[in-house]
Protein backbone atom coordinates (compact mmCIF):
# COMPACT_ATOMS: atom_id res chain seq x y z
CA UNK A 1 0.00 0.00 0.00
CA UNK A 2 0.99 3.47 -0.64
CA UNK A 3 0.11 6.15 1.68
CA UNK A 4 0.79 10.00 0.48
CA UNK A 5 0.16 10.69 4.44
CA UNK A 6 1.33 9.98 7.86
CA UNK A 7 -2.47 10.38 7.97
CA UNK A 8 -3.80 7.77 5.57
CA UNK A 9 -1.77 5.51 7.21
CA UNK A 10 -2.84 6.03 10.81
CA UNK A 11 -6.66 5.86 9.49
CA UNK A 12 -5.73 2.63 7.26
CA UNK A 13 -4.11 1.36 11.31
CA UNK A 14 -7.63 2.09 12.67
CA UNK A 15 -9.49 1.06 9.86
CA UNK A 16 -7.61 -2.19 9.66
CA UNK A 17 -8.44 -2.72 13.69
CA UNK A 18 -12.06 -1.71 13.37
CA UNK A 19 -11.97 -4.44 9.58
CA UNK A 20 -10.29 -7.11 11.74
CA UNK A 21 -7.59 -7.12 8.70
CA UNK A 22 -4.59 -8.43 9.87
CA UNK A 23 -3.30 -8.41 5.67
CA UNK A 24 -3.86 -4.69 5.78
CA UNK A 25 -2.47 -3.96 9.20
CA UNK A 26 0.90 -5.97 7.84
CA UNK A 27 0.95 -3.88 5.08
CA UNK A 28 1.39 -0.36 6.50
CA UNK A 29 4.18 -1.54 8.72
CA UNK A 30 7.67 -1.02 7.95
CA UNK A 31 9.06 -4.14 7.28
CA UNK A 32 12.27 -4.09 9.64
CA UNK A 33 13.83 -5.23 12.50
CA UNK A 34 13.41 -1.74 14.09
CA UNK A 35 9.98 -1.52 14.50
CA UNK A 36 8.02 -1.75 17.76
CA UNK A 37 5.11 -2.04 19.34
CA UNK A 38 3.33 -2.24 22.92
CA UNK A 39 -0.18 -3.32 23.50
CA UNK A 40 -2.09 -2.26 26.93
CA UNK A 41 -0.42 -4.22 29.75
CA UNK A 42 1.99 -6.16 27.16
CA UNK A 43 5.63 -6.11 27.28
CA UNK A 44 7.29 -4.63 23.83
CA UNK A 45 7.40 -6.21 20.83
CA UNK A 46 10.34 -5.04 18.77
CA UNK A 47 10.87 -6.53 14.75
CA UNK A 48 8.34 -6.69 11.61
CA UNK A 49 7.36 -10.30 12.28
CA UNK A 50 6.56 -9.92 16.11
CA UNK A 51 4.67 -6.70 15.33
CA UNK A 52 2.74 -8.69 12.86
CA UNK A 53 1.96 -11.60 14.38
CA UNK A 54 0.96 -9.74 17.59
CA UNK A 55 -1.86 -8.04 15.67
CA UNK A 56 -2.67 -11.30 13.94
CA UNK A 57 -3.10 -12.87 16.93
CA UNK A 58 -5.73 -9.26 18.41
CA UNK A 59 -7.22 -9.62 14.79
CA UNK A 60 -8.22 -12.84 14.85
CA UNK A 61 -10.28 -12.47 17.72
CA UNK A 62 -12.51 -10.18 15.81
CA UNK A 63 -13.04 -6.63 14.99
CA UNK A 64 -11.47 -3.67 17.36
CA UNK A 65 -14.26 -0.76 17.38
CA UNK A 66 -11.81 1.87 18.01
CA UNK A 67 -12.24 5.58 17.19
CA UNK A 68 -9.38 7.82 17.58
CA UNK A 69 -9.79 11.12 18.85
CA UNK A 70 -8.08 14.01 21.23
CA UNK A 71 -5.39 13.61 18.00
CA UNK A 72 -1.74 15.66 18.63
CA UNK A 73 0.71 15.47 15.91
CA UNK A 74 4.57 16.27 15.23
CA UNK A 75 5.18 16.30 11.33
CA UNK A 76 9.02 16.73 9.33
CA UNK A 77 9.41 15.58 5.98
CA UNK A 78 10.51 12.42 7.11
CA UNK A 79 8.62 11.61 10.55
CA UNK A 80 5.46 11.96 11.78
CA UNK A 81 4.43 10.94 15.51
CA UNK A 82 1.05 11.36 16.71
CA UNK A 83 -0.35 11.26 20.17
CA UNK A 84 -3.72 10.31 21.01
CA UNK A 85 -6.86 8.81 22.95
CA UNK A 86 -8.27 5.67 21.43
CA UNK A 87 -12.00 4.82 22.59
CA UNK A 88 -12.50 1.24 22.66
CA UNK A 89 -15.86 -0.05 23.37
CA UNK A 90 -15.21 -4.00 25.00
CA UNK A 91 -18.09 -6.21 25.73
CA UNK A 92 -18.74 -7.72 29.13
CA UNK A 93 -21.71 -10.28 28.89
CA UNK A 94 -24.23 -8.57 27.10
CA UNK A 95 -22.99 -4.67 27.79
CA UNK A 96 -20.49 -2.32 26.15
CA UNK A 97 -18.04 -0.50 28.43
CA UNK A 98 -16.11 2.41 26.80
CA UNK A 99 -12.37 1.69 27.35
CA UNK A 100 -9.60 4.42 27.08
CA UNK A 101 -6.59 3.96 25.92
CA UNK A 102 -3.50 6.38 25.36
CA UNK A 103 -1.48 6.11 22.35
CA UNK A 104 1.23 6.66 20.03
CA UNK A 105 1.89 6.12 17.25
CA UNK A 106 5.46 6.64 14.26
CA UNK A 107 5.52 6.57 11.05
CA UNK A 108 8.59 7.30 8.47
CA UNK A 109 8.62 8.82 4.92
CA UNK A 110 10.15 5.51 2.67
CA UNK A 111 10.79 5.78 -1.24
CA UNK A 112 7.27 3.81 -1.29
CA UNK A 113 5.29 6.64 1.03
CA UNK A 114 4.72 6.52 4.45
CA UNK A 115 5.01 3.05 7.09
CA UNK A 116 4.35 3.24 10.63
CA UNK A 117 7.07 2.15 12.49
CA UNK A 118 5.76 2.40 16.01
CA UNK A 119 2.25 1.93 18.53
CA UNK A 120 2.13 2.28 22.36
CA UNK A 121 -0.87 1.78 23.72
CA UNK A 122 -1.16 2.50 27.71
CA UNK A 123 -4.65 2.09 29.47
CA UNK A 124 -6.25 5.49 30.73
CA UNK A 125 -5.84 5.38 34.32
CA UNK A 126 -8.93 3.92 35.79
CA UNK A 127 -9.80 3.74 32.06
CA UNK A 128 -10.93 7.86 31.60
CA UNK A 129 -8.80 9.78 29.08
CA UNK A 130 -6.60 12.04 29.96
CA UNK A 131 -5.87 15.38 28.93
CA UNK A 132 -3.78 17.52 31.32
CA UNK A 133 -1.96 20.56 30.53
CA UNK A 134 1.59 20.65 30.79
CA UNK A 135 2.89 19.97 34.57
CA UNK A 136 4.55 22.82 36.17
CA UNK A 137 8.54 22.59 36.62
CA UNK A 138 10.98 20.32 35.39
CA UNK A 139 9.86 16.86 33.97
CA UNK A 140 12.73 14.63 34.19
Amino acid sequence: MLFASPEECENAFYEALENADADAMADLWLQDDEVCCTHPGAPRIVGYQGVRSSWASILGAGPVPVRAVARHSFESPTLAVTNLIEEIAVAQGEQRQLVHVLASNAFVKTPSGWKMIMHLGVAAPEGQPVDAGPPPGTVH
